[in-house]
């Protein structure tokens, strides 16, 4: 079982969604990820049935859907604000559906009771909206749209509304969710972090267009161009020009130095730009002998736990550092204005083209 869009579009007249074609495996948990007015939401409605395309077709399980009403498609959808009803308990809730459908009662208190009990939640059946925290509320969307067992379960940006320790923790749970039961998951996130903790494939979009589809290491690690390297996490960047070099590197020749690089399909003497993580990136106390050094001061630093994180002066360049608690606590304190050393290895540092 498959989802797949051919040529989709959808054009506003001041937006357009440009063609997609895309396919997403059964199980899958699939993020559409970007910024506010990318696309990804609109997308995500042409799947649910609430928008029509202009062009192009949705392929479910071989079947042409793009025509069906949404109650019509075994697909549905959990909303940003999950849309449940105040004056209802939560067992009539995840219900309402299966009554709509005219199910016998004793399948809908059997249906109904499995999904509560799949969520975690069957302890609060009798209870109303109101008297649920964020975190129980979400999962009494989830399974009101999971009791009708969807093909595929459109999540839209549903963590979105919950503080930053449960939204942690229902990532987890999300994940978990998918694992178990035999629906596909489309998540729609502008949340880097989030769409790497949970997705099988990403696909990043912006300006109504698909940039990159893959696997999240993919995705952060072989970025198509500059935009999805800094969308996808941090980056620094060196621009410069490949210079050939004896053996298996280039070099990049810049204005903050000469530095080994990775032969990436760009030949000699051709524009190109160093794009380096802040965790790739190391911080030294004293000057070392090897490739790929360069002098900078600490403009800043901020302690937050697990790791602290450097701004460092090079040139007139900021290049932001992450140290592991783990790793800095074995050497000398580091303070503003103290002059250091940055290194990374050549092999972590990414090279694109010009044309990104």
């Amino acid at each position: 079982m498959s989802l797949e869009l051919r040529g989709l579009s959808k054009d506003f007249g001041g937006f357009q969604l440009r063609p997609i074609d895309l396919t997403i495996q059964s199980g899958e948990f699939f993020s559409l990820l970007g910024p506010s007015g990318c696309g990804k939401t609109t997308l995500l409605r042409l799947i649910g049935g609430f928008e029509k395309p202009t062009t192009g077709q949705i392929i479910l399980n071989g079947q042409d859907i793009t025509n069906l009403p949404p109650h019509r498609r075994l697909i549905h959808t959990v909303f940003q604000r999950y849309a449940l009803f105040p004056h209802l308990s939560v067992f009539d809730n995840v219900a309402f559906s299966l009554r709509i459908q005219e199910k016998k009662k004793s399948e809908i208190e059997s249906r109904v009771t499995e999904t509560l009990r799949l969520v975690e939640i069957e302890s609060l059946k009798a209870r109303r909206v109101p008297q649920l925290s964020g975190g129980q509320a979400q999962r009494v969307a989830l399974a009101r749209a999971l009791v009708d067992q969807p093909q595929i379960l459109l999540l839209d940006e549903p963590l979105s509304a919950l503080d930053p320790s449960l939204r942690v923790r229902m990532r987890e749970e999300l994940k978990a969710l998918c694992r178990k039961v035999s629906s596909t998951f489309v998540l729609v996130t502008h949340d880097q972090e989030e769409a790497l903790q949970l997705s099988d494939r990403i696909a990043v979009l912006r300006d109504g267009r698909c940039l990159q589809v893959g696997a999240p290491k993919a995705i952060y690690e072989d970025p198509v161009d500059a935009y999805v390297a800094a969308f996808i996490g941090p980056t620094n960047e060196i621009p410069g020009r490949i210079a050939d070099d004896p053996g298996e590197h280039y070099l990049l020749e810049s204005a903050l130095g000469h530095f080994k690089i990775k032969k990436n399909g760009t030949p000699p003497g051709q524009e190109a730009l160093l794009i380096l993580r802040p965790e790739k990136m190391r911080l030294l106390r004293n000057k070392v002998a090897q490739a790929n050094i360069i002098e900078g001061q600490i403009l800043d630093l901020t302690y937050l736990g697990s790791r602290t994180e450097y701004t460092v002066r090079i040139q007139n360049q900021a290049f932001k550092v992450f140290e592991q608690e783990a790793d800095r606590s074995k050497k000398r304190l580091l303070n503003v204005g103290d002059k250091i050393h940055l290194t990374w290895r050549t092999e972590d540092g990414m090279v694109l083209g010009a044309q990104a």
